[in-house]
């Protein structure tokens, strides 16, 4: 069967066509602001968790190389009120669930907290210890690991994370003892 064949078919298969790329166009528009919202109610609760009373707006970005960032925006005329700029790679945050975006959120709000307390002492196992106040290491672990397969290497945790020890995630003396009391008779 040809379109040239039915005349009519072939303006039902045109207009189909029309409607669908009308359609997709309008979705792949409304997604970065649905994206916008998604990480912008969790910037918004996390921000008030963690007592960071600056705002912080989010930007989606077609690219951004750190994938996520923050960045301290100049304050209006008259206003003495710093506030903050997230951006956020539109590609990135389509892959994130909610506890993988809001560990990335937090990291990246624990710079904010850094840079509003200590501005001198920015780093990522630093901006990791704030994080960690409201998500799990596991999660940021998990988040890290996506990260650096989505980029093709591997990182250190350690550096990143600090030692388990310091959240309390190692086993403790007593865990090693258990063992050899449970040996003897």
């Amino acid at each position: 069967m040809h379109l040239r064949t039915f005349p009519l078919l072939r303006v039902f298969v045109a207009s189909a066509a029309a409607l669908c790329c009308s359609g997709a166009s309008s979705a792949l528009a409304q997604q970065p602001a649905t994206q916008q919202r998604r990480v912008q109610a969790i910037v918004d609760d996390l921000r008030v968790r963690l007592e960071i009373p600056q705002a912080v707006r989010v930007s989606i970005v077609d690219t951004n190389h750190l994938l996520m960032s923050v960045e301290p925006v100049e304050p209006a005329e008259r206003s003495t009120d710093r506030a903050f700029a997230l951006y956020v790679e539109a590609a990135f945050v389509a892959t994130l669930d909610d506890a993988e975006l809001a560990a990335a959120v937090a990291h990246e709000l624990g710079h904010v907290w850094i840079f509003t307390h200590h501005p001198f002492l920015q780093t990522e196992q630093l901006a990791n210890e704030v994080a960690m106040r409201q998500v799990t290491r596991l999660q940021l672990a998990l988040l890290y690991d996506k990260v650096w397969k989505r980029a093709g290497t591997k990182g250190d945790l350690m550096r990143f994370l600090g030692p388990d020890t310091q959240r309390g995630l190692a086993p403790g003396p007593d865990a090693a003892a258990k063992p050899d009391s449970a040996a003897r008779p």
